[in-house]
């Protein structure tokens, strides 16, 4: 890790701000804006982590306004492949150069951006068989990037149309995944007393997120926000390569 300067603990209390109050709108996106944001500053082996303990204090908050909503077959489906993938992913990440992964992960973050344009809730329903591999690759890609996400919702999209109960479930899947997966960054030493020191100093605009978060999701149009949150998805993953 760097040495952090107060400007750059300002910064990345801003981008956490951001990053989380647009996870707490949609259940989804708080790794894909955080993490590369972050990564201009310290290297992908400690940001992941980070990341990763920020969502499990935000799922704290969000799980009990949601958990009734929840579609809990897709959920069960999805966490049996996710629990298994977080543990390759995880490894992954302690075994890959930090350069390689920053380029990786920009490629792959442009990559949704241009997807989620064309994603709709509930389009051409599939057979929840699938959930159990996009499971299996949302662990594996949230172990490597804490991107899990767009695999959960890449299936979800497929299964319901109610924008609520997709949220739901997204907020109860991550905040059981994102647990398993910190403790699993624990075990590999990845998540040590320095890791949590810095998670402490996010803690306030996680907080802060999520309050805001949970009185705008209502409000915000399908359409307009799957726009804007695309073209900031590619801008964050072109920053993956300065």
């Amino acid at each position: 890790m760097e040495a952090t300067t107060l400007p750059v603990l300002l910064a990345a209390n801003l981008i956490v701000l951001f990053a989380f109050f647009t996870r707490a709108v949609t259940g989804f996106g708080g790794a894909l804006l955080c993490v590369p944001l972050l990564a201009l500053f310290y290297d992908m082996q400690f940001v992941v982590p980070v990341e990763c303990a920020l969502e499990v204090v935000l799922s704290l908050i969000l799980v009990p306004r949601v958990f009734r909503l929840v579609d809990g077959r897709n959920l069960a489906v999805l966490l049996i492949g996710a629990l298994c993938g977080s543990v390759v992913g995880v490894h992954l990440l302690a075994s890959l150069a930090n350069a390689s992964l920053k380029r990786a992960l920009g490629v792959f973050i442009i990559l949704v951006g241009l997807h989620l344009l064309r994603q709709r809730h509930g389009a051409l329903p599939i057979s929840r068989k699938w959930g159990l591999l996009a499971g299996v690759v949302g662990g594996v890609l949230g172990g490597v990037f804490g991107t899990a996400g767009p695999a959960y919702v890449a299936y979800l999209a497929h299964q319901t149309s109610d924008r609520q109960v997709f949220r739901a479930t997204l907020i109860v899947l991550f905040a059981i995944e994102y647990t398993w997966r910190l403790a699993l960054f624990g075990l590999g030493g990845l998540y040590s007393a320095v890791e949590f020191e810095f998670s402490l100093w996010l803690v306030p605009a996680v907080l802060t997120a999520a309050i805001a978060g949970h009185f705008v999701h209502l409000r915000v149009g399908d359409r307009a926000f799957r726009v804007t949150v695309s073209g900031l998805l590619i801008a964050s993953g072109a920053l993956c390569f300065l």
